[in-house]
């Protein structure tokens, strides 16, 4: 579907862009003329998009991009050859990224000045999702997949749900979606850790509390990311 072809309800003055669940393969130039000179928030989650490096350039003021279910694997992102400077946020959970020095060196070179990265999901990321029945692997994996990131994204603060700015062992399994967890310092009952998130979140998109949306409206049912933040908290 090419969203050119529906009517989409928003306004020239705001920052944020949803178009989510609505199976599109291409961001159409009717959209990147309405609103990819001002957009800085774009949720384009579980769609089925084909190429990203056909549009991706036309919204410079980007900061905030949720690609998140597209099925998108490293050969769509070494496409993008020129750095995306402004970028801080990026989510990229349940594609189909599996080589973690590709993805890492892709991510650097396109992406220097990220500060939140999510990639759950991927076949990189050694959650509990990916190495079952081998959980008991999964802190030392992740130490692993952790420090690379670390080491090509230097401004990073967030990595999947993990702050790396809390001295807190990190929790790595989806307490809430995977299984539960009553460690008091996990992601979910950190109320600092949240609070961070939100006030960097907040600081990096507009601070219009309302949204550039189109007909269906994205609730983040799927997000792994950053689906317990709602329109208020940005």
């Amino acid at each position: 579907m090419d969203v050119d072809d529906e009517v989409i309800d928003c306004s020239f003055n705001k920052k944020q862009l949803i178009l989510s669940q609505r199976d599109l393969k291409i961001v159409g130039a009717k959209v990147i003329e309405r609103y990819g000179r001002h957009c800085e928030y774009l949720d384009l989650g579980y769609n089925r998009l084909n190429s990203i490096e056909n549009w991706l350039y036309d919204f410079p003021q980007l900061k905030c991009l949720i690609l998140d279910g597209n099925c998108l694997r490293e050969a769509h992102l070494e496409k993008l050859k020129q750095p995306l400077d402004r970028l801080r946020v990026l989510m990229l959970n349940k594609n189909e990224l599996s080589d973690l020095k590709t993805t890492t060196d892709i991510l650097s070179k396109t992406f220097p000045n990220l500060e939140y990265l999510s990639l759950h999901g991927n076949p990189i990321c050694p959650d509990n999702l990916n190495l079952k029945p081998f959980s008991d692997y999964v802190p030392y994996e992740y130490e692993h997949y952790k420090s690379t990131l670390i080491a090509a994204l230097p401004k990073l603060k967030f990595l999947d749900h993990t702050s790396l700015e809390v001295d807190e062992p990190a929790t790595y399994i989806h307490a809430s979606r995977y299984g539960s967890s009553n460690n008091s310092n996990s992601w979910l009952s950190s109320n600092t850790l949240w609070s961070k998130f939100k006030r960097f979140l907040r600081s990096n998109t507009s601070r219009s509390h309302n949204t550039l949306s189109a007909k269906t409206s994205y609730q983040g049912l799927h997000s792994e990311g950053n689906r317990y933040i709602t329109n208020s908290d940005l």
